[in-house]
C-alpha cells in the first residue's frame, strides 16, 4: 500500500506561492495607501528639482560666459592695454556673436566710476546696482533681475595693463536656462508674472517664456475662480486637458515693484492618474496572477538568465576599450530552439560590436580631415593662419639662440574690393585661387605659402634665408601678377604689395613678426601698390604717429581745438564775392597751430577723419547761417570733403538733416572733390554725385592738373566747377608750359560750360593774365589770406560793400 506524500518541491512550491500571495497583498494595502503620498513626495520632488536645475543651469551659464570674457580678454590682450577703448571696440563687434550663440540681450562695458565706456542698450538701476557691487567688493556679481522680464545680469571686473578696472556686464536670457530645464526634468517650464494683488489667479499669468507656450495659456485659462496663486504655491493645481492630466506647480523666482515672477511647471501626471483609478481593481487579482507565474519561471528561467547577464555584463567594458574582436570571441550559450529577448540582446550587442568598430574608424578619418580643416584654407589649399602661427612658434623655438634669421612675405592684392563688388565674390574667389597658384609656383621651395585671410597671403621663408633671397622672392611675385589672370571670361588685371620682415638674428615674439611684415606691406601700399618694401623702425614709428595724431584729432574735436578759415573767392571781371573755401585749421595746446599738411594725409581714411569732418560740414552751415544774418546770402561757401567722407553712407542724410535744421539752401554751398577721390571708383561716384546734385549742391574739382585729369572722366561726371591748382598759377608768367596748361585747362572748361576757379593768385599780373583770358573767379593772398572764423563777421562789414569787394573808384588796388 503505497503511502500518500507530498512532495517536498510541492511544499517548497506550495511555501514559495503562499509567501508571494502574502507578499502581494501586503504590497497592495500599502500601495493603496501609500498612493496619495508617493503623489505628494513627486510634486515636492519635481519642485526640488525645478529649484535644482534653475541653479544648476543659471550657474551653467553663467560660467560660459565667464569662461568666454577670460578668453575674450586673453585674446585681445588687455593685460597689455593702457586703456579699455580695444576692449569696447572687440565687445562691439562680437555683441552679434554674443547675441546669437549664448543669447545675451544687452552688454555693457563701465568704468570703475560707473561711467559707460561701452554699451549695446541704456543703463538701468538694476545694471548700475550690479555694478557697484562688483566696484566695492572688487569680484564678480550675478543677479536675477525681472522688471518687464527676467534676465541674468552677471557683472565682471576686468583689469588693463595699468592695473585699472573696468566692469563688463552682461544681460542673458533665460531662454538657454529654461530648454535646458525642459530637457533634464521632461517636463514644460514657464517663467511667469503676476500682479501684486491679494487675489490673483493662474488666468491672470503673463507669460514671458515658455517652452510650450500654447499648452501653458490653455492649462492658465482651465482654472477656477477659486484657485487662487496662493493656494497654488501652496499644494499646486492638478487640470485635466485634452484626455490628459497635468500637475502645474510654482516656483517663486523674484520680485519687482508691480509684479511677482514664478518659475511654472507643468507635469503630464497622467500615468498616476490612471494607476490611481486602476490599481485597486487590478492590483489583487493581477498581482496574484503574476506571482503564481513568476514563482513558475524562477526555476526555468531565472538561473540560464542571470548566469547570462552577467557573462554579457563582464564583457561589455571590452566595446569601450576598443577591443572589439575580443569581445566577440567570448561565446555566450543561447537558445537554439525558442530565442528569447536575452538572446536578441546577445544578437543586438554582437551587431553593435560591428557597428562601432565602424563608427570607431570613420571617427579617426573624420578627426584627421578636421585637424586639416583646421590647419588648410578650403578655398586655396594653402596652409591657414593656423598652420602659419604654428610654424612660426616652432621656428623661432628651434632658431632661439642660433641667430639664424626668419623671414616672412606678407603680400595683399590692390584693390582687390572692386573685383567682388564688380563681378561678385564667387569671381573674386576664382581669382584668389589663380592668385594663389600663382604665389605658390613664385616659392617652390623657399618656404610654406598660406592664406592670411581675405586677399592676405603670408610666406614664411626656409630658415636662415638672406634678405637678398626674400627680395628676389617678392620680385618674382610682383612680375607674377604682371600678366593678367583669366576667369571664365573676364581678365583681371591684379597687382599686389609685399611687405618684408626679417628677425636679423633677433628675439621677436611671431604676432610681432607679422605685424612688421604687415606693416612693411601697407607702407607699399601707401607709396602707390605693385611693389615691396622691407619693414625698418621708421615704419613703426610712423604707425605710431599716426595712431598718436588720431588719438589727438579725437581730443581736439572733444575740447573744440579745430577751427575754420575762409578764404574769399571772387568773379574776375567785376570784384563781386562770389563766396569762400572752407579751410581747416588746429590751434593745438602744445605745438601751436598745426598744419593740415601735417595731419590730414595721415588721417585721410581713419574714422577720426569722418568724425572731424562731418564737424567742418556743420560748422560751414552755422557760419553761413550767421553770414545770412548780417545781409551777405547771395555767396557760396565751398566745402572739401576727403574720400573717407565721400564714400560715407551716412553723408546725404546728415547733409539733409542740416539744411532742415537751419533752413538753408543747398545751392549755398559747393563741395570739393579731388581727383583722386572721384576716379577710385568713377561709377559709385557718379551715383553719389547725382544723388546730392538732386538735394541742390554743386561740385567743384579742386587740384585740378595734379592727379588723374582725363576730359573722358570730365565728361561724366557732374560737376559744376574746375580748381585750377596755386602750383600752375604761381609760375605761369615766368613758365610758358604753365601758361599754356592753364590756358588749355581754362578754354576746355569754358567749352564744357563749367566755370573755371584760379587758386593761388598772388600779384596783380597774375589777375590781369587770368581775367584777360576768361577765367571766372579768382581765390588768393591778392585779394585777401584765409579769415579766421573769429574775424570773418567783422571782416566782411568791413571790406565787403553789397556783396562787391571794397576797392578805389578808378584801381584794382585792395583797399587794406
Amino acid at each position: 500500500m503505497k503511502a500518500n506524500f507530498v512532495s517536498v518541491s510541492v511544499k517548497l512550491f506550495i511555501l514559495v506561492v503562499s509567501a508571494l500571495l502574502l507578499l502581494s497583498l501586503s504590497i497592495s494595502i500599502l500601495s493603496v495607501t501609500r498612493l496619495d503620498q508617493e503623489f505628494s513626495q513627486y510634486q515636492s520632488n519635481k519642485l526640488r528639482q525645478g529649484n535644482t536645475q534653475f541653479d544648476t543651469q543659471s550657474r551653467i551659464v553663467r560660467d560660459q560666459m565667464r569662461s568666454w570674457l577670460e578668453s575674450f580678454t586673453d585674446l585681445i590682450q588687455l593685460r597689455k592695454q593702457s586703456d579699455f577703448e580695444r576692449a569696447a571696440s572687440a565687445l562691439e563687434q562680437q555683441f552679434d556673436a554674443l547675441q546669437l550663440n549664448y543669447n545675451v540681450e544687452a552688454l555693457w562695458l563701465i568704468s570703475d566710476d560707473l561711467k559707460p565706456i561701452y554699451q549695446s542698450a541704456p543703463l538701468t538701476k538694476e545694471v548700475l546696482a550690479s555694478v557697484k557691487n562688483v566696484s566695492e567688493s572688487f569680484s564678480p556679481d550675478n543677479y536675477l533681475s525681472c522688471v518687464q522680464q527676467c534676465q541674468q545680469l552677471l557683472s565682471i571686473p576686468i583689469l588693463n595693463a595699468q592695473g585699472e578696472m573696468a566692469i563688463v556686464t552682461i544681460a542673458i536670457s533665460l531662454v538657454d536656462v529654461i530648454y535646458a530645464i525642459n530637457q533634464a526634468l521632461e517636463n514644460q517650464v514657464a517663467i511667469v508674472a503676476f500682479d501684486k494683488s491679494q487675489n490673483v489667479t493662474l488666468a491672470q499669468a503673463d507669460i514671458i517664456n515658455s517652452s510650450a507656450k500654447e499648452l501653458m495659456h490653455a492649462l492658465f485659462n482651465l482654472n477656477q475662480p477659486s484657485d487662487l496663486l496662493s493656494k497654488v504655491k501652496e499644494k499646486g493645481l492638478q487640470v485635466e486637458y485634452q484626455q490628459n492630466s497635468y500637475l502645474i506647480n510654482m516656483l517663486p523666482l523674484a520680485s519687482s515693484p508691480s509684479h511677482n515672477f514664478y518659475l511654472a511647471q507643468v507635469d503630464n501626471v497622467s500615468s498616476f492618474t490612471e494607476k490611481y483609478q486602476t490599481y485597486r481593481m487590478q492590483f489583487i487579482l493581477s498581482a496574484l496572477a503574476i506571482f503564481i507565474i513568476l514563482a513558475l519561471l524562477v526555476h526555468f528561467v531565472a538561473g540560464p538568465f542571470t548566469k547570462r547577464l552577467l557573462i554579457l555584463s563582464d564583457i561589455l567594458p571590452l566595446l569601450a576599450r576598443k577591443k572589439f574582436d575580443q569581445f566577440r570571441a567570448v561565446k555566450i550559450p543561447q537558445s537554439k530552439v525558442f530565442p528569447d529577448e536575452i538572446d536578441v540582446l546577445i544578437n543586438a550587442t554582437t551587431d553593435l560590436s560591428y557597428e562601432l568598430e565602424q563608427l570607431n574608424i570613420e571617427v579617426t578619418q573624420k578627426t584627421k580631415e578636421l585637424e586639416n580643416i583646421a590647419m588648410y584654407d578650403l578655398l586655396t589649399g594653402l596652409p591657414n593662419r593656423n598652420m602659419l602661427n604654428f610654424q612660426l612658434r616652432k621656428q623661432l623655438k628651434s632658431t632661439a639662440g642660433n641667430n639664424l634669421n626668419i623671414g616672412l612675405l606678407f603680400l595683399d592684392l590692390d584693390d582687390f574690393k572692386k573685383v567682388n563688388d564688380s563681378h561678385g565674390h564667387g569671381e573674386g574667389d576664382k581669382l584668389l585661387v589663380e592668385a594663389a597658384n600663382r604665389i605658390n609656383l613664385s616659392v617652390t621651395d623657399m618656404g610654406m605659402s598660406c592664406r592670411f585671410g581675405g586677399d592676405e597671403f603670408v610666406i614664411l621663408l626656409n630658415e636662415n634665408t638672406s634678405n637678398e633671397q626674400a627680395k628676389n622672392l617678392a620680385k618674382a611675385i610682383l612680375k607674377s601678377f604682371q600678366k593678367p589672370i583669366k576667369v571664365n571670361s573676364a581678365m583681371f588685371y591684379v597687382t599686389c604689395s609685399i611687405g618684408i620682415a626679417m628677425t636679423e638674428g633677433s628675439k621677436i615674439q611671431a604676432s610681432e613678426l607679422v605685424s612688421h611684415a604687415d606693416i612693411a606691406m601697407y607702407e607699399a601700399k601707401d607709396h602707390g601698390g605693385d611693389r615691396y618694401f622691407i619693414y625698418h623702425g621708421d615704419m613703426f614709428q610712423r604707425v605710431a604717429h599716426r595712431v598718436m595724431m588720431e588719438g589727438e584729432v579725437k581730443q581736439a574735436l572733444a575740447k573744440g581745438q579745430f577751427s575754420l578759415s575762409l578764404q574769399p573767392q571772387l568773379v574776375a571781371k567785376t570784384n563781386k564775392v562770389h563766396g569762400f573755401e572752407a579751410l581747416l585749421r588746429w590751434q593745438h595746446p602744445e605745438r601751436g597751430m598745426v598744419s593740415p599738411d601735417d595731419f590730414i594725409p595721415l588721417l585721410e581714411n581713419s574714422e577720426h577723419m569722418i568724425s572731424l569732418g562731418y564737424w567742418v560740414i556743420r560748422r560751414c552751415f552755422e557760419l553761413y547761417k550767421g553770414m545770412r544774418d548780417i545781409g551777405l546770402s547771395d555767396v557760396i561757401i565751398a566745402i572739401n570733403l576727403s574720400a573717407a567722407q565721400f564714400t560715407d553712407v551716412n553723408l546725404q542724410s546728415y547733409l539733409e538733416a542740416l539744411l532742415k535744421e537751419f533752413d538753408l539752401a543747398a545751392e549755398n554751398f559747393e563741395l570739393e572733390l579731388t581727383e583722386h577721390t572721384l576716379v577710385k571708383d568713377i561709377d559709385k561716384a557718379i551715383v553719389t554725385m547725382d544723388a546730392l546734385r538732386l538735394l541742390g549742391f554743386s561740385f567743384a574739382i579742386d587740384d585740378f592738373g595734379t592727379g588723374y585729369s582725363s576730359l573722358a572722366y570730365l565728361k561724366r561726371m557732374p560737376v559744376d566747377v574746375i580748381k585750377i591748382d596755386k602750383s600752375f598759377v604761381v609760375g605761369m608768367l615766368e613758365n610758358h608750359a604753365d601758361f599754356q596748361i592753364i590756358m588749355s585747362t581754362i578754354a576746355m572748361v569754358k567749352n564744357l560750360g563749367l566755370t573755371v576757379i584760379a587758386e593761388g593768385v598772388e600779384t596783380k599780373a597774375q589777375l590781369r593774365t587770368l581775367t584777360e583770358n576768361d577765367c571766372d573767379l579768382i581765390q588768393g593772398y591778392y585779394f585777401s589770406k584765409p579769415i579766421p572764423e573769429a574775424g570773418l563777421f567783422d571782416f566782411i562789414g568791413r571790406e565787403i560793400v553789397d556783396g562787391n569787394w571794397k576797392v578805389f573808384a578808378n584801381s584794382n588796388t585792395i583797399i587794406n
